[in-house]
């Protein structure tokens, strides 16, 4: 079974920019949901919608369960933390850093430009039979709070299982350009870290090798600096490197 480690929808909730604690919404999204349910059930992906400001699947096409086995009424009923532990446990470490790297590139993006942007990031899914299968998961925003913060989100995601990745997950961002056609404007390789080191020294590894400081890392996963620079020696001293450009060109970089 999977373990959802500290990753949850409250944690993704507060990367997305809310308040710390979810705070369920009331705002009504009804016609949402119709923008999936022409879609077809013999493709090779299926769709869903996502709403952030209460972090709750709203729709779900009847495709998924081609693809996964899965009935989409228990995404709707069990939500995001169902999403979580169906994916691949070396995956899982890496969705919070995906993600953040998501919303920083949202957040320096104009207000204007924001439902321009599409993002897109490989993962494995573990299905009802119990595989691990490819997925490429594309979304973009489509509707925002009033201060720009992302409500509802279209997701499409499609099965490329066949395709090698080398255990790297690759984050791409497309701005729809004036002509109509999607250009790629940001490209991060997530690479498996080196299972030797604690969940949160994966973490502190992976912000700075993004240029963080300790200070930075520390206001970021609600530590002191103290305790990140105790993560940073450990990491160090794991690597068998001499100082942490070494260890992140190392487990990262390689």
């Amino acid at each position: 079974m999977n373990k959802l480690n500290d990753l949850s929808e409250n944690e993704l909730y507060r990367i997305a920019g809310y308040a710390n604690q979810l705070q369920q919404s009331s705002k009504s999204v009804e016609f949402i949901p119709e923008l999936i349910t022409h879609q077809s059930e013999s493709c090779i992906g299926y769709q869903g919608v996502f709403n952030w400001s209460c972090m709750q699947y709203l729709s779900i096409s009847n495709s998924i369960k081609t693809i996964l086995g899965y009935e989409p009424e228990i995404f709707i009923k069990k939500g995001l933390n169902f999403s979580l532990s169906i994916i691949h446990p070396v995956d899982l470490d890496r969705v919070r850093a995906v993600h953040q790297s998501i919303f920083e590139y949202y957040y320096k993006t104009p207000k204007s430009q924001r439902p321009k942007l599409r993002f897109g990031y490989n993962l494995r899914v573990r299905t009802k039979n119990q595989d691990y299968i490819h997925i490429l998961r594309q979304s973009n925003f489509i509707s925002f709070t009033d201060d720009g913060k992302p409500v509802i989100e279209y997701i499409n995601c499609t099965d490329i299982t066949g395709f090698s990745f080398n255990n790297v997950i690759c984050l791409t961002v497309h701005l729809l350009s004036p002509s109509g056609t999607f250009e790629l404007s940001h490209e991060q390789e997530f690479p498996e870290i080196d299972s030797n080191l604690s969940k949160r020294e994966k973490e502190v590894l992976e912000l700075a090798s993004q240029g963080y400081t300790s200070k930075q890392i520390a206001a970021k996963l609600y530590l002191c600096t103290e305790t990140i620079k105790s993560h940073r020696k450990h990491i160090i001293a794991k690597t068998g490197v001499g100082n942490m450009a070494a260890a992140i060109n190392k487990i990262i970089r390689h």
